[in-house]
Formats: structure tokens, C-alpha cells, sequence
């Protein structure tokens, strides 16, 4: 029997939010340290591409870590996918006819709907969503580039 109930938040999370159930975090969580994750091989090239979109924003957003490698490039496989799908879609049309000569809906159609299910899944655990940035509160004295000189020279 798996895990009940939605996934627990992580505690930088937690403490970026406020806390606002006054629940006791957990002080063993583990902390991977903010290292840029290496990209990895098997991606294709619209994968890394995508990647190398990616991790600046999550870079100055301060959500990336090294432990973050395999679920950011299954995001990136995902969008990679999607891209493609949307390709072959947009060729083919929405409708096929079958050899017996019924219309039906393309299989692509639902291959599209299925990575843009996943990618959008994949995107909140980055907060790379409008609703999942409204959640996360950044404290004042924190700043988005984690230069305490920039931030004083740009106010």
C-alpha cells in the first residue's frame, strides 16, 4: 500500500510559505546543496535545448539543486515530446480515417494530452506556474540574485 494523503511540501518550501499550519518542521530533511545538476546524456536535442533554457530561471529563482537532475530532464524529455507531437499533429490534422474507412480522432491527440498533463505537473514542482508561484512568499530580506552588493546597487 503506497503513501496517504498529498505529498508533503519540503521544508525550504515550508519556511519560504511561513509556515502557516504552525506544524513542527522537520529538522533532518535532507539539504542538497544548490549546485547546478549536470545535464544528462540521453537527452535529445530539443531536451537540452530545453534544459539549457531552463536552468537560469531556476537558477536565480533559487529552486534548482544537484538532486534535481532526473526530474528536470524528465521535464525536459516531456516538453521535447510534446513538441514534437504538436509537429506531427498539426501535419496530420485532428481527424484520420481508419482502413475501413471510418473517421476517428488521431492517437496523436491524446499523446499531446498526456505530455501536457505531465508537463505542467513537472513544471509546479519547480514552481514554474503562476499558481505554483503564488504560494511562495519570499522573505524581505531575501533577494532574487543572492547578491547582497547587486541587490543594494539595483534598488
Amino acid at each position: 500500500m503506497g503513501f496517504r494523503g498529498p505529498n508533503p511540501k519540503p521544508r525550504a518550501l515550508q519556511v519560504l510559505e511561513g509556515n502557516p499550519g504552525k506544524r513542527p518542521l522537520n529538522p533532518l530533511e535532507p539539504q542538497p546543496s544548490l549546485r547546478r545538476p549536470k545535464c544528462p546524456d540521453y537527452l535529445e536535442e530539443a531536451a537540452k535545448k530545453e534544459w539549457k533554457r531552463l536552468v537560469p530561471f531556476l537558477e536565480a529563482m533559487r529552486v534548482l539543486t544537484e538532486a534535481d537532475g532526473i526530474a528536470l530532464g524528465n521535464l525536459c524529455m516531456q516538453y521535447a515530446l510534446l513538441q514534437e507531437a504538436q509537429t506531427k499533429l498539426r501535419k496530420t490534422g485532428l481527424l484520420m480515417k481508419t482502413r475501413g474507412g471510418f473517421i476517428q480522432q488521431s492517437p496523436l491527440v491524446a499523446v499531446v494530452s498526456s505530455t501536457v498533463d505531465q508537463v505542467n505537473k513537472l513544471c509546479r514542482e519547480f514552481g514554474l506556474t503562476p499558481a505554483a508561484r503564488t504560494r511562495i512568499q519570499v522573505a524581505p530580506g531575501d533577494s532574487a540574485s543572492g547578491d547582497p552588493l547587486e541587490d543594494a546597487l539595483c534598488d
